[in-house]
């Protein structure tokens, strides 16, 4: 047999096979189901720019009991007046909770903004926020400030070294505020957590001879995490 009539039956003999099997190919490639539920958020926000680097907006599900997001989504780019319009997908059976929140690079629960519980095969979960605040200080506030300072701290007739940590108090009279436990140095100095007093106190000694060591307060790395970035980034509200 010539080399020529060789490689004209070879070849005829694959447009055959291909013929034969398009088709089979065709099906297995066109139609994708997915899987899993769906969340849908709407919001209106401020200040979502002040995150430093390492952190999240997003649209997040969680599992009860786990800090880490099972699945999330970023919440985007922002129109012209701060709304947000973000679909999450694919949100596994294991998920009990769907939030608006803040995470870290882990995807670790920082801060939760809103949120709604969430099972498997029901409808697709909605929520929606106005005028929500978004900011890592509007963050330290709701997440470490109103659940572990403010007993001492302003919440009632009584506020510790005079400072008031209790919403619409706690900024003012920390930032570039003069310690009045520490010479020399601010409660917050933007720009330095170690010139710090108030990440001094919570991350290391400082306060161990004072009436109260504030360094058992906040345990979780996260939160101290927070605070560190919060101040180093420049303290911004």
């Amino acid at each position: 047999m010539s080399g020529r009539l060789y490689k004209y039956i070879a070849m005829s003999a694959l447009i055959a096979a291909t013929s034969c099997d398009e088709g089979r190919l065709y099906d297995k490639e066109v139609i994708v189901t997915g899987e899993g539920g769906n969340a849908r958020v709407t919001a209106t926000v401020t200040a979502a720019d002040s995150w430093t680097e390492g952190y999240t907006l997003a649209v997040a599900g969680f599992e009860d009991g786990n800090e880490f997001a099972l699945i999330s989504k970023n919440i985007g780019t922002l129109d012209a007046d701060g709304k947000c319009d973000v679909v999450l997908t694919g949100i596994p059976a294991e998920v009990s909770t769907v939030e608006l929140c803040a995470i870290d690079r882990l995807r670790r629960r920082v801060a939760t903004f809103a949120s709604a519980p969430y099972a498997a095969g029901g409808d697709t979960v909605r929520i929606t926020a106005s005028e929500t605040n978004l900011s890592m200080s509007a963050a330290i506030q709701q997440e470490i400030f109103n659940t572990t300072c403010t007993q001492c701290h302003g919440g009632s007739n009584y506020a510790a070294a005079g400072l008031h940590l209790t919403v619409g108090m706690s900024f003012a009279e920390m930032i570039s505020v003069p310690s009045v436990k520490v010479n020399g140095k601010n409660r917050v100095e933007p720009g330095s957590s170690s010139q710090s007093v108030l990440f001094m106190i919570l991350e290391g000694n400082t306060s161990a001879e004072w009436n109260y060591d504030h360094s058992v307060e906040v345990v979780r790395q996260e939160k101290l995490d927070l605070i560190r970035n919060w101040i180093d980034g420049g303290a911004k509200l």
